[in-house]
Parts: C-alpha cells; structure tokens; sequence
C-alpha cells in the first residue's frame, strides 16, 4: 500500500540572499500578504556601517558630497538611464525608506533622518562621513559637529580600530572643540586587545554602564556633547543611549568604526528576530546550491554545508550581491553569475577591471559590473530577452552603478527591492488570471 502525499504549497516569493536587499524584499514583501522564504549567509551586514547611504557622490568624480540626494538621484537618473535608480520611481523611493524605517522602529531599532537632506558624522578614523540616515544613537554627533559644540572624544585602552587622539588630531581644524580622553573599561585589567561587540553586550549591564559613567563624568569639563565608540548595547541600544546620557548630564552619541561594527550586528538581528515573528520562511545560514526552473515556477536546494531540503516557489529574487556576497564569482578572464550563468555586464577582458590608479576618482570599472535586467527587474539576455518572466533581481547585483564610490549601496538595496516587490504582486497576479 502507498501513501500519497501531498506536495507543499510553493511560497509566492523565495529570496536568495540575506544582505540589506534580500532582508528588505522579506519585510516589503511579507507586510503585502506574500508567502516568503528566504535563503542565505547573513554575515554580509555585519560588514555594514549601520548607516544607511541614498546617494553622497555624483558624478563619482565630484569632490564635493551632495546635501540633497533627492536632486542627485534626479541627476543621476537624467544622465544614466540604465542605473537601478532609474527603474524606481520617486514615489516608489519615498515609500520604501518610510516603510523600512518605520519597521526598524517598530522592532526596537530607531533610524533618524532629515527626510530632504544628507546627515555628515565623524567617523572613528577622523573623516566626515557623509550618510542618509543613521541610528539614533549617532544623532547627537551630528548635532555637534554642525554646532562645532565643545564635544569630548572617549577611547577606551584595547579598543580595536578606535582612536580618540587621531579623531581629534584629524578634525582640530574643522571641529576645533573636540577633546580626547582615554580611559580603561570597567573590569577589564589585564585583559589587553578588547572587542567592539564583547564590550557592546558588557554596556548592557547597568553596573558597567555606571562605573564607566563615574570614570568618565568627572572629566567632562565644559563639554557639550560625548562622543564614544559604537558599543551602547546590541539588542535595546537606545536605552543604554538613555542611561549614559541621564549618568553623564549630556548628550552622548557613537561613533562608527571599522567592520564588523555592533550597528551592523544590530541590523543583523533585527533582521533575523523580526521575519521569522513576520511569517517568513527563513532558512539563514543556509545557501542555495541549485535554482531550477520548474512548471510551477522555481525549485530550490539549500543547505548548510551540503544539500539538505527543497523548497518551490512561483517567483524568485536574486539578492545575491556581488563578490563578497557570493553572486558574482571573478576567474580568471571572466566574471560570472553563481547560480544560473546569467550574462553579466562587464568589461570586455581582466585587463579592463580596474584603472592604473587605485585611488582614480572615477572608480574602478569592475564596480559598475553586475545583471542587467528590464524595466521590470528581470534579468536579460544580450539581446534584452528575459529569461523568466518571475525572476528578479534587485541590490548591488544589479549592473550600471557603482556603490562603493557613490555612497548608494543600502539605497540601491531598499528602493530596488520595493520595486521588485511591487513587480513580483503584478507577475503573479497576472500568473493567477492566465491560469
């Protein structure tokens, strides 16, 4: 005697890839009514900032940083037709940011934003940095630096990549009120090299909070503002903002440091406690091994380390990213795509991927390398044919922009998601009437 059994209901959407793109497509997604899974490595965004760009540079080799990305990416749009920006509309962009930014709020991760305008912070290595939104335990900073209030700068002995002397040294002429000031963590003698996130979850117990306060409070002086290192806490860092704030009497904001920075782990678990409490599907730590095309869409093997399960699908979104995300592979003449060979644009041989001159203004061509797709995100042939009508791509797969110089990669990763996520309602939907 055999038992049948029934194959499972295939998700509307599977998204391939856990970057700030994949992550994003879930929550637009999942808050429509689709039924999603997504597969992936999510250690990409622990390699993020935290901050969240739009668009700092344009032309790419612009010295000046736009204060309005709105108009930049109207500029941008005006002069390059085939960057992802301009498939989205301004409307699409607007929406997108609110949505994402109301949904980090709500899962306890608040954003601050000057909605027409680009925010400027201090990094840890000295610079302005120049960003759209950023979290809200970096505000003051901004604050300090646009009022040039008296501010003191706080390292802590064994930090990795943090220096308030070099911050100071670096932005005496632009910032002259900044003041250094080097202390030893609380409970830390002897222990050497210390590490941003192991300090980040110490800050959340209240007694190390209070007895590094008591170090630091004396030392304040006429101070207007404190700035430290990224480490108030991982899983409710507002309220360590809060208290540090109510111990020293003063505003006290972070400062953003090298990779892999406590900003990005919070986005990262944000991401990874909110989809699945969402009804996503989630299968993080696994990667896609085989994408085939079936009669009902799309079937997918994932695993962690081999091939474990199968999951059908009616459409799929690549957000695969580009080399550091797996889905762009570099051998030896050619780059290519990692899961279904698709064309990619690139320049014609090795020889064309980069400029004489590292630090070349324009960028370096292999950054502009990516999938190109249509109107609707689809990725296309050569010859502009689609290879399936609900395969999408979206984030910095995507060809025709270069992120790293122009200061647009998360921006790329929301608004091109919303606007898959949009195609993805209208592909099934005319999937559904044609059947």
């Amino acid at each position: 005697m055999t038992t049948e059994t029934t194959p499972p209901e295939p998700y509307d959407l599977a998204i391939i890839g856990t970057g700030m793109a994949g992550m994003s497509a879930a929550v637009l997604a999942s808050s429509r009514g689709l039924r999603v899974a997504i597969a992936g490595l999510t250690g990409e965004i622990l390699f993020s900032s935290g901050l969240l760009d739009f668009l700092a540079i344009y032309p790419l080799t612009a010295a000046d940083r736009w204060k309005t990305p709105w108009a930049a990416v109207e500029q941008l749009v005006r002069d390059e037709p085939d960057h992802p920006y301009a498939r989205v509309s301004m409307l699409q962009m607007r929406s997108a940011w609110t949505q994402m930014l109301d949904f980090l709020n709500q899962w306890g991760l608040p954003y601050h934003r000057n909605e027409e305008e680009n925010l400027r912070i201090i990094t840890s290595q000295g610079t302005i940095k120049t960003s759209y939104c950023i979290p809200i335990t970096m505000s003051a900073g901004v604050m300090g630096l646009d009022r040039h209030l008296p501010c003191l700068v706080v390292d802590i002995a064994g930090l990795r990549g943090f220096s308030a002397a070099q911050i100071v040294q670096s932005l005496r002429d632009m910032w002259p009120g900044l003041r250094a000031l080097h202390v030893v963590f609380p409970e830390t003698d002897g222990m050497g090299e210390l590490y941003p996130e192991m300090t980040a979850r110490a800050m959340e117990n209240p007694q190390i909070r209070r007895q590094l306060a008591d170090i630091v409070r004396p030392l304040i002086g006429d101070a207007k503002v404190v700035g430290m290192p990224a480490i108030l806490g991982i899983s409710d860092s507002t309220a360590v903002l809060h208290d540090m704030e109510e111990r020293l009497g003063v505003p006290v904001f972070e400062i953003p440091g090298i990779p892999p920075s406590v900003p990005g782990i919070r986005l990262k678990e944000t991401f990874e406690r909110a989809l699945p409490e969402m009804g996503v599907f989630a299968h993080f730590q696994h990667r896609v091994f085989r994408l085939q095309v079936d009669a009902v869409g799309f079937r997918l093997t994932l695993g962690r380390m081999v091939p474990e399960t199968e999951i059908v699908a009616r459409s799929v979104l690549l957000a695969t990213g580009r080399f550091f995300g797996g889905g762009l592979v570099a051998e030896r003449h050619r780059v290519r795509e990692s899961l279904l060979d698709l064309p990619v644009v690139q320049p014609q041989d090795r020889s064309g991927w980069h400029r004489e001159d590292f630090f070349d203004t324009r960028g370096h061509p292999i950054h502009r390398a990516g999938i190109d797709v249509d109107a609707a995100f689809r990725p296309i042939g050569p010859s502009g044919e689609v290879f399936h009508p609900r395969l999408f791509a979206a984030g910095s797969i995507l060809a025709h922009q270069d992120w790293i110089r122009s200061k647009s990669g998360v921006g790329i990763a929301v608004c091109t998601a919303y606007a898959v996520v949009d195609r993805v309602m209208e592909a099934l939907r005319l999937s559904d009437m044609a059947s």
